[in-house]
Order: C-alpha cells, then structure tokens, then sequence
C-alpha cells in the first residue's frame, strides 16, 4: 500500500483506522493522499482504490458542521442517488451502520469515487454548459422532493416561499465591513513584501471599496423578497463540475448544502463557468428553465447574487490572507483563484454590466 502524504503525519495516521471501519467490504490496495484537492475548505481527500473500484475519502475540518447536518445531507444524497443521480455520490454506512465515523478527532465519510475532470475552461463549448445547468436542474428537481428528517428539517426542508438566507446573511457581511479593517488590510497590503498576490489583493480592496455602497443597496431590495426555499448547494462552482468529453459525471463536494433558492446555485455556478458572457449567461439560463421554471424574482436573485457574490470572494479572500494570516500549500492556485475575482470585479464595478438585460423575462 503506497500513499503519497502532504498532510499532518499525526492526523494522516489515522486513515488506516477509518477503513478498517469499512472492511471486509472495502479492502484498500492503493491509497494516495490528495490534500485538499484544490479546495480551501480546510478538508483533505484521499483516492482509495480497491477491486470494487476506487472510493473518495473525506476528513471533514476540524471545526466543522453539526453532526446532525452532515448526516442530514448523506440522507439527501442517498436520496438523490437512488433517484438515478449518476453524478452524485452517496457516502456509504461503515460497520456501526452510520456513513459519519469519528477517528483522531475528525468526522470521516467514505463514497465512490466520481470519474472526470473539472476542464470547463478547457473546452467552454455551448454542449457542455447545456450538460452541466441540465445537471444542476436535476439535482434541484430530486432535491425538491426530499423530505428531511426532524433533526436536519432546519438545514433541508423545503418552504413554498421565505426570504433567501443568502441575503440576509450577506447584508450582515457588508455591515461588517467598517473603514477600520479596511485600513487595517490596506496598510498590511502595502507594507507587505511586493509580489503577484499582493498586487492583485490591492486592486482588489480598491474595486471592493467601490462596489460597496452599490452591491449593499441590492441586497436591501431583495431581503423581503419571498421566493421558493428547497436544499441547495451553495457552493457549486467550476471545479466541482466533473466532464468526461461533454457528459457530467460527477457534481461534487456538497458540503455547504443547505436550504436555499435555485438562484444561489444558479449565479455561482453560471458566473464561475462564463464569467461575464452575456450570450452564455442566456444560454444557460434558457437551458435551466426547460427543466424547471425561474420566477420574476428569482430571476432578479440571481443578478443580485451574482454581484454580491463576486465582491464578497473577493473580501473572503482579503480576510482570508491579512486579517487571519492563513497558510496556502498552493499560493500559485490562490493567484489564480485571485485574479479570476479581479477580471469579474473589474467588470462589475468599471465595466458596462447589463445582465439584467438578459435574465428579465
């Protein structure tokens, strides 16, 4: 058995303890450590092959979701799974019958392991972006029919119309955003060390400052807005999009999965795929509505979400790298990351922006 370690030795040691937890079902021949997989939640993932296949295995982060959610969402994605979601992974029971097992002090989950590469951006054809919102609208349709239970109906049940918890969260974002951090960052910003990541968090914290007083004034439109409620992804992104040619094969990392509007899916998802193309925003969201119809208001969500959601990445990561001083393993990953927030700040704050235009029925 190989494993290629970047992670804490103290921690890592533990996986060998976790699949035995699973045996004599799953009996490893391989496991190779994938760190975070390019993520920046904090959690670590290994590739776990075996003669069944290969399986994904999860460390949750230390500091993580209740217990309770976490399960909640395994019963979610089993319901997607047999609900004929090939793309979607359903963490499997381990020897006590739970599919969340404690070890070393972390909570551990264990799934199949989705084939694919999330290479949109390689190949940004009209196909693919059909296959990956067709995707997202299934997953929404199933989603809509699970019916949580009683300990996890706060995170999953669906409501026939409420205020989106993405706003009311996001106005509080914007609240905290006082002139003091914001100088406290800019001064860190400007006595660091020059390099690529500091240039860009610079132009970044200038277009944030901003954007601001605009992007706060439509959030505050939308707070009182009452739009469909249902379990949502929250988080679903470019890199959680898997292609194998033009087909999906896997959506995954659901891990920020919640009761939420199609809006917040629909606005993270699209932007990340075609940034600020007009006419692929268009079709995508056409694409959408053959699966499931878009109301008026939701609709406006989704231009509201998009733009609060470029300019809060942006403070995510300014908080991220000079109030908390987080560490990267990957700080060219983190540039990249960084630059892509600018080119849609840049946009949004300097540019002609009429999506509006687009998604108005």
């Amino acid at each position: 058995m190989t494993m290629f370690e970047h992670d804490n030795p103290v921690h890592a040691a533990s996986w060998p303890q976790v699949l035995a937890r699973y045996a004599p079902r799953i009996r490893p021949k391989d496991v190779e450590s994938l760190g975070n997989r390019g993520g920046f939640s904090g959690a670590a993932i290994w590739r776990v092959k075996t003669e069944l296949g290969d399986f994904a295995l999860r460390r949750w982060p230390m500091a993580s979701l209740p217990r309770e959610r976490i399960l909640g969402l395994h019963r979610l994605l089993e319901h997607l799974h047999r609900d004929q979601l090939d793309f979607v992974a359903a963490p499997l029971a381990a020897d006590d019958g739970s599919s969340l097992i404690t070890v070393g002090g972390y909570d551990w989950q264990l799934e199949p392991w989705k084939s694919g590469v999330a290479d949109f951006h390689r190949d940004p054809s009209a196909l693919r972006l059909s296959a990956g919102v067709q995707a997202l609208a299934r997953w929404h349709l199933s989603a809509e029919r699970h019916l949580p239970a009683a300990n996890a109906a706060q995170w999953f049940q669906r409501a026939a119309a409420d205020a989106s918890p993405a706003v009311s969260e996001r106005i509080g974002i914007i609240h905290q955003i006082q002139e003091p951090i914001l100088q406290r960052i800019a001064t860190t910003i400007t006595t660091a060390r020059p390099t690529t990541i500091a240039d860009l968090s610079h132009r970044i914290l200038t277009l944030i400052q901003l954007g601001l007083t605009r992007v706060h004034r439509e959030l505050l439109a939308m707070q009182d807005v009452k739009v469909r409620l249902q379990p949502c992804l929250r988080d679903v992104w470019h890199d959680h999009l898997l292609f194998s040619g033009d087909t999906v094969t896997g959506l995954i990392d659901p891990s920020a999965c919640r009761r939420e509007n199609v809006a917040c899916d629909l606005s993270r998802l699209i932007g990340s795929l075609v940034g600020d193309d007009r006419s692929r925003w268009s079709l995508a969201l056409t694409e959408y509505q053959r699966y499931r119809d878009l109301s008026v208001s939701e609709l406006k969500l989704i231009e509201v979400l998009d733009h609060s959601g470029v300019l809060l990445s942006g403070w995510t990561w300014l908080q991220w790298i000079y109030v908390e001083e987080r560490s990267f393993p990957d700080p060219v990953a983190v540039g990249q990351r960084l630059g892509v927030i600018l080119r849609r700040l840049e946009y949004l704050i300097e540019g002609e922006r009429e999506v509006s235009k687009l998604i108005t029925p």
